[in-house]
């Protein structure tokens, strides 16, 4: 109900492998996806919709936002209004073709999932609302809503805080990814024999095929994968240089021996994202010294760029999903601490050493120099961790497959 875009990697692995153990839970499933980019998914998905509020405001200058908040807020309204006292046909209540589509295929779809990955939380709190309605809406029409396992939280706000707990309220099932997720749905005092703890389900991600060596002309050294992105700041409370300080810990190792893939994992359709221009920076930092490649300016679904990751010596991290298609590939992977999620997904597969916060940043290098050392006994720590988090997602699907039968 939530989907973004594959065309950032971590939100085609979370379709990609929420699909995947619903058909491990219920069979052959129909699936109808709303999400943000029709455009990108049906290069491997059918039944493809917008949500219930199209493309949100993006694109409205200030006064196009406020008038589009107050026709949302209309709609809303009404709905509410409706389901809580006449009833009557929603379709019949709506003002776009967008609202009147996601409203039959709440209608028309036995469960409705949320996959989105972070959306409960205070650091999306703008369009929080609009998807707590859609949410709302399917479990008021009777329909079993299961949150798949995802952050939820930061809930600092006493009003999102609200919002959520009278939305969610009537759920089917409640999956926090990670401690700080898990604690936070039980704070909000739905049943807590409705809620469970389960690592995210990108760890059960497939490796597709790839060359990561057709990238460079040298096909003799190893391979260092580095993503860097820009993360919303607020969260940790400060801004930091990545090109700089990444680069600076890169920069310590032996052009002699390896070679450096830049691997971004955000896009935008026709234009460079934010990301990606960051990464292009690193590479011309970093190509004085090295031999740098960067991946295309283009969508890289979630296996083929888990058959990259596949290959390399060890990965370099700010952003959580591609961190955790490395790991599934049992990759050594250092991650820096931009959002709380990534700490709770490292401490999930005992890899927490790995993980660099801020005023830290300066041990990139020395843990490097480890994964180097000891590579093949990391590597089988992650083997290990893998394993058991699939065993964990057993049970999920077994809830899963209870709570909708």
């Amino acid at each position: 109900m939530d989907t973004y875009s594959t065309i950032h990697v971590g939100n085609g692995a979370l379709l990609e492998n929420t699909i995947k153990l619903c058909k491990q839970a219920l069979g052959e499933c129909e699936f109808h996806i709303i999400t943000m980019d029709i455009e990108t998914n049906k290069a491997r998905y059918k039944h493809l919709y917008n949500p219930m509020f199209g493309g949100f405001w993006f694109g409205l200058g200030k006064r196009g936002k406020v008038i589009w908040a107050l026709k949302q807020a209309v709609f809303m309204i009404i709905h509410i209004i409706n389901e809580n006292t006449l009833q009557l046909s929603s379709n019949k209540l709506t003002f776009t073709e967008d609202q009147k589509k996601a409203i039959e295929i709440i209608d028309t779809c036995d469960i409705c999932i949320s996959c989105g990955g972070e959306i409960i939380g205070d650091t999306y709190s703008a369009a929080l609302p609009f998807w707590l309605f859609t949410y709302w809406m399917a479990i008021k029409k009777g329909k079993k809503f299961i949150l798949f396992p995802q952050s939820v939280g930061p809930l600092k706000k006493k009003w999102t805080r609200v919002l959520v707990k009278l939305a969610l309220k009537n759920a089917t099932l409640y999956a926090g990814r990670d401690n700080p997720s898990y604690q936070t749905l039980q704070d909000l005092n739905f049943d807590n024999n409705k809620i469970m703890f389960m690592p995210d389900v990108a760890i059960q991600q497939e490796v597709g095929h790839a060359d990561v060596h057709s990238y460079f002309d040298d096909r003799d050294k190893k391979v260092i994968g580095v993503t860097i992105s820009k993360p919303p700041n607020h969260e940790m409370r400060q801004e930091i240089d990545f090109v700089l300080v990444v680069g600076e810990q890169i920069q310590k190792l032996s052009p002699s021996d390896y070679k450096i893939l830049i691997m971004p994992s955000n896009y935008v359709r026709n234009g460079i994202s934010v990301d990606y221009e960051l990464c292009l920076n690193l590479k011309e930092r970093l190509s004085f010294q090295f031999e740098v490649a960067i991946l295309e300016n283009r969508p890289y679904f979630p296996d083929e760029y888990t058959g990259l990751l596949s290959q390399l010596e060890l990965f370099i991290s700010t952003r959580m999903h591609v961190a955790i298609l490395a790991t599934a590939a049992f990759i050594p992977t250092v991650t820096i601490n931009t959002q709380h999620k990534i700490r709770g997904y490292m401490q999930n597969i005992a890899m927490e050493k790995f993980c660099v916060d801020y005023e830290n940043i300066d041990q990139i290098y020395s843990l490097m120099l480890e994964i180097i050392s000891k590579r093949k006994e990391i590597s089988n720590g992650l083997q290990s961790s893998n394993e058991k988090i699939k065993k964990e997602h057993e049970v999920f699907i077994q809830r899963l497959k209870h709570s909708c039968s």
